[in-house]
């Protein structure tokens, strides 16, 4: 015969359960929600030089792109090669050359008028109606185009296809070129975050590792931990500022605007940065006290 069980006992023993069940839940909880703030903690902590390196190159970059995108800013061989492109006789007033000149991507001619040489040493300006069918100079009836394609078809009017082809060559060309610039951008904003970092990071670490609170490999590893962190923001920083600009170039001075009081924010940040590391050393050492009693000896002395 089964004895049956206590029903208060039962009760109780299954609340007891849940309790801890709940307890363990919410402590792995908490463990999680402050391993993400230390995490975010850490990234903080290095955001000051990834911004102020984001800033600096980003500036520097989108005002480069504003001031090259202009033609009025293009050396005057530049501007005469543009006025003479695909035309028979004469040449083109300034307005028809900057907009020749416009028809190249944006992108291409961001870098300046290296970059625009480059890119024209391998092609002509073509016509898309023949000049021979009547088709004018003006910018809207033409393209650049390979110069063997454009001179093997002669006197005879682009179909749609090679049309589409030739905007093809220029889009895949803007875009290579836009990435390269971004990658560039980015290792500048990355390393220059780095630098920045390790300096501040060394000297935080170094007080804490006199104080004795930290061993020398952990001074070795939170030092070289912060740099890569400092790093990769500013390279993705930078990254995300220079996509933008460089998928609409005309915004660049706008971005490089902006781009400033990112730097100037960050180099605010940094310097409280400097003043804390400055307060603890002075702790330490009493670098205040031995300078003071230092001036008082020269003042006594002269």
């Amino acid at each position: 015969m089964k004895i049956k069980p206590n029903p208060l006992k039962f009760l109780t023993a299954k609340v007891q359960k849940t309790v801890a069940n709940t307890q363990d839940l919410a402590n792995k909880i908490s463990d999680q929600v402050q391993e993400s703030t230390n995490v975010v903690t850490a990234w903080v902590e290095s955001t000051p030089s990834s911004m102020v390196s984001a800033g600096v190159i980003a500036t520097q970059e989108a005002f480069k792109v504003a001031h090259n995108i202009r033609f009025e800013n293009l050396p005057t061989s530049l501007q005469f090669k543009f006025a003479r492109a695909g035309v028979r006789q004469g040449m083109r007033n300034v307005q028809e050359a900057a907009k020749v000149f416009e028809s190249i991507p944006a992108q291409i001619r961001a870098q300046g008028p290296e970059a625009i040489r480059n890119f024209c040493q391998d092609k002509d300006w073509s016509h898309i109606k023949a000049y021979v069918n009547g088709g004018g100079s003006k910018a809207n009836n033409g393209i650049f185009e390979n110069f063997r394609v454009n001179r093997k078809r002669g006197g005879v009017d682009m179909t749609p296809q090679e049309l589409a082809a030739a905007r093809k060559v220029l889009a895949n060309a803007a875009l290579k070129t836009a990435v390269a610039e971004i990658v560039g951008a980015t290792l500048k904003g990355a390393i220059v975050a780095a630098v920045i970092e390790l300096v501040f990071s060394i000297l935080e670490n170094s007080l804490l590792y006199v104080e004795g609170k930290i061993t020398k490999s952990k001074l070795v590893k939170k030092v070289a931990t912060a740099t890569v962190k400092a790093a990769i923001a500013g390279g993705v920083i930078t990254a995300i500022l220079l996509t933008v600009c460089m998928i609409c170039p005309p915004i660049a001075t706008l971005l490089g605007a902006v781009s400033i009081p990112l730097a100037i924010v960050g180099i605010g940040f940094m310097g409280i940065r400097a003043w804390e590391i400055f307060c603890h050393a002075d702790r330490l050492f009493g670098i205040t006290e031995q300078t003071q009693q230092f001036l008082g000896v020269t003042e006594a002395t002269i």
